[in-house]
């Protein structure tokens, strides 16, 4: 089931991002050198998508990684009341367990 609805949302996306691949293979200079305008030192000519692909990338990661460290609050509240749940859970088996019982010490009988 997992695989068959990763395919239906996977290959409409890998259609769309190859077309846009292919719509936009013409090359541009890409600086990145924003001081030097005339030959500057570090320009790279890559395809148009290449810039946009990457940053598309690391925007993903950055927000993914944002997120993480927003949500760790959570997770660490969570894992506490598990392990409260948990410590709770071995309290009450402790207490229903069967308890042993000693039998009671002869008495002796007087009169």
């Amino acid at each position: 089931m997992k695989a068959w609805l990763r395919a239906v949302v996977l290959v409409p996306v890998a259609v769309v991002l190859i077309s846009f691949a292919l719509a936009n293979r013409a090359y541009v200079a890409l600086r990145l050198d924003p001081f030097e305008l005339i030959d500057p030192p570090l320009s790279f000519n890559v395809p148009l998508f290449l810039p946009i692909f990457i940053g598309i990338i690391l925007g993903i990661g950055v927000g993914g990684i944002a997120m993480w460290f927003s949500q760790g609050r959570h997770r660490r509240a969570v894992k506490m009341h598990l392990r409260t749940i948990e410590l709770q859970r071995r309290q009450a088996d402790e207490f229903h367990r069967p308890q042993e019982v000693r039998p009671l010490p002869p008495t002796t009988l007087v009169g």
